[in-house]
């Protein structure tokens, strides 16, 4: 139950895996038997580090339905640092072990609390009074599988009580990653190399592909023990942005203002990687060579979209990797209470 598998095995066995909380989580959904939500129920994701992350993917489709949301640190919400008051909430532990989740967990209503996690039977079954298991895969030091599963589940879920129409995204999720992996590969093998050489990398990106960008960040200073940091988009036109050099790399999600940053920041040599699905000639910087541009499909929908980005990410710490002296799965630092025991099955 420990995060033993290789960065590169569980990134290649997503499809998969994937397929598998597919069929997991919708047995899961039917045994539950959840009562639809009302139009004004609202639904807080309580969460921390990679599953925090992926919560802003259902948050940006809530969002576009006019459904109210939100996502709280799960040690704010056990401490008292902040108070919720939904009538949902949704509890993520990828491990169900993970002490802040399910001290969280405690501190809301009964009857209110679902939980998703790759291990249904750790604590979370207790700390949770529906538990939505993704399939009990391996999973990598650095989340891989895990993360994009839980997106899968959000997905699901939220159809299934009606406030999304998103059980046809998640059926297509696990057939779109196989095609990133194979896909996008190539490209990531010649911008992994310059996320490599960077001394910081600064990640940009704003509705679902806030994710994203905070996924690629928290994998770039666990994987490539490289400074990082996550801003929406418009929140790093206010400062953050004024730190960058010759020696950094600015990586942007997304097809609006993340498009024109580039114009801004490349004459002063910084390289710039962006994923998006403009056209080159929306690019205002198109051509210049500090420039990569990856190029997802228009018309994806938003679980689809930030999976999408998720395993672009992935690829290119798995290519960056290959120019650093360590391997991605030895961490340096390890905490003794960031997780619970082991139950025994």
């Amino acid at each position: 139950m420990e995060p033993t598998a290789s960065f590169i095995d569980a990134m290649n066995a997503q499809p998969a895996n994937l397929e598998l909380a597919l069929a997991t989580v919708a047995r899961a959904l039917d045994a539950a038997a959840l009562p639809r939500w009302g139009r004004d129920e609202s639904v807080a994701f309580v969460a921390m580090g990679a599953s925090l992350n992926s919560a802003q993917v259902p948050l940006a489709a809530l969002a576009q339905r006019g459904r109210p949301a939100v996502a709280v640190i799960a040690s704010d919400v056990a401490d008292g640092l902040a108070a919720v008051r939904a009538d949902h909430s949704i509890i993520v532990s990828e491990s169900g072990r993970s002490p802040e989740p399910l001290a969280a967990a405690g501190a809301l209503p009964p009857g209110s609390r679902i939980g998703i996690t790759n291990f249904p039977d750790q604590p979370i079954r207790e700390a949770t009074d529906v538990v939505l298991g993704l399939g009990g895969f391996p999973d990598s030091p650095v989340y891989t599988s895990g993360y994009t599963a839980t997106i899968l589940a959000y997905a699901l879920l939220l159809d299934r009580v009606g406030a999304l129409d998103s059980g046809e995204e998640a059926a297509r999720l696990p057939e779109r990653v196989a095609e990133a992996l194979r896909g996008y590969a190539p490209i990531a093998e010649a911008a992994g190399g310059i996320l490599a050489g960077a001394a910081s990398i600064d990640v940009v990106g704003r509705g679902a592909s806030l994710a994203s960008a905070a996924e690629l960040s928290l994998m770039v200073r666990e994987g490539l023990r490289t400074p990082s940091s996550a801003f929406e988009t418009y929140q790093y036109l206010h400062g953050p942005m004024e730190v960058l050099s010759a020696d950094d790399v600015l990586v942007l999600f997304g097809d609006g203002r993340e498009t024109t940053i580039p114009s801004s920041v490349l004459d002063a040599g910084v390289r710039v990687v962006l994923v998006t699905s403009a056209e080159a000639a929306e690019l205002p910087a198109s051509g210049h060579p500090g420039l990569t541009v990856i190029t997802v499909p228009s018309g994806l929908g938003l679980f689809e979209r930030a999976v999408v980005e998720t395993v672009i990410g992935q690829l290119l710490i798995a290519a960056a990797v290959q120019h650093k002296p360590f391997p991605l799965e030895k961490f340096l630092y390890h905490q003794d209470d960031t997780k619970l025991p082991v139950r025994a099955g």
